[in-house]
């Protein structure tokens, strides 16, 4: 996939989606489906058109958006799916006001060769998202563009979105959201130096300093997690919290990796959240939050073989 400005590809027939797409999850995974079988069905390439910064932190600097991918992950989702082009539009304060009609016909449709556009079916676009799929289905046809509209994707009975997926993220309903996502939620960050507990307890964890504190943070407690070390996979427990039975102040993000023993301080490693074991607790003492962890250990590992068995 590329990078690309609309000037780079004037000439090229290309099919498009448009969309923040800050958490790509399973609906967004039937409408890219859907612009890549078009871009089959028209000989064009699938180009999709997102924002940078995100709308939201522009229109509304107050609002504390926590996101479910950063760009990076974005892009790497996007390649992996199949996606021809990307193209960024710089979103700020003047680019806001613009009205849905001058945004189409005269940054989409003056600029691009277009054979077919695919939008979800609650699409909304231009000033105050004044515009909507049935406004720009006429303006399509204005332009000999077919138009596609994609229904949302229903899970337990009601429709997939970001912010659906960021409240079971919040509540530490891990499962639902993953099964919302379509992949296992994660964060990335660097290994640092801790105070040593785990280890003198025997339960030696990776203290994680997070790479980006915008995206959203699991709810607090301990979740059976698969732990990326640049192209290697381990399994283990990770803890969410401020750790209160030893008086942390700060949020901290812990994993006790299985079977493992290496020196990995400095290094970036990725955690994927995959089933919550249970709250945080505050313990009496450090031997009962042994006792705790040790009956996490059995639950965990019992997971994972469930885990594996099934994948």
């Amino acid at each position: 996939m590329k990078i690309v400005e609309l000037s780079d590809i004037k000439n090229i027939p290309v099919s498009f989606t448009l969309g923040s797409f800050d958490g790509l999850h399973k609906g967004h995974f039937v409408l890219l489906s859907e612009l890549k079988q078009s871009s089959v069905r028209t000989n064009s390439k699938s180009l999709v058109i997102s924002f940078y910064p995100h709308p939201r932190r522009i229109v509304d600097s107050d609002y504390n958006l926590e996101l479910l991918n950063d760009k990076s992950e974005k892009l790497r989702i996007l390649n992996e799916i199949g996606i021809d082009y990307i193209h960024f539009i710089d979103f700020t304060k003047e680019f806001s006001k613009i009205s849905y009609k001058d945004f189409y016909e005269n940054y989409i449709f003056i600029n691009l060769d277009v054979k077919e556009i695919i939008v979800g079916s609650n699409h909304g676009f231009g000033m105050n998202r004044d515009g909507n799929k049935d406004i720009l289905s006429e303006m399509c046809k204005n332009h000999s563009v077919k138009f596609i509209s994609v229904e949302p994707l229903v899970y337990k009975d009601r429709s997939i979105s970001s912010t659906r997926i960021r409240k079971s993220l919040s509540e530490g309903n891990i499962e639902d959201a993953n099964e919302m996502l379509g992949y296992e939620y994660d964060l990335g960050g660097t290994v640092e130096k801790g105070k040593g507990l785990g280890r003198k307890i025997n339960f030696p964890t990776a203290n994680i300093i997070l790479n980006r504190t915008d995206k959203v943070i699991p709810n607090t407690g301990v979740y059976f997690s698969a732990i990326r070390i640049k192209e290697d996979l381990f399994f283990g427990i990770t803890n969410i919290g401020l750790n209160p039975t030893v008086g942390n102040s700060v949020m901290m993000l812990e994993s006790h990796i299985f079977d493992f023993n290496e020196d990995i301080y400095g290094k970036e490693i990725r955690v994927s959240f995959i089933k919550r074991i249970r709250d945080e607790i505050r313990f009496p003492s450090v031997q009962e939050l042994k006792m705790a962890i040790e009956e996490d250990f059995i639950k965990a590992k019992q997971i994972e073989k469930d885990y594996r068995a099934n994948r």
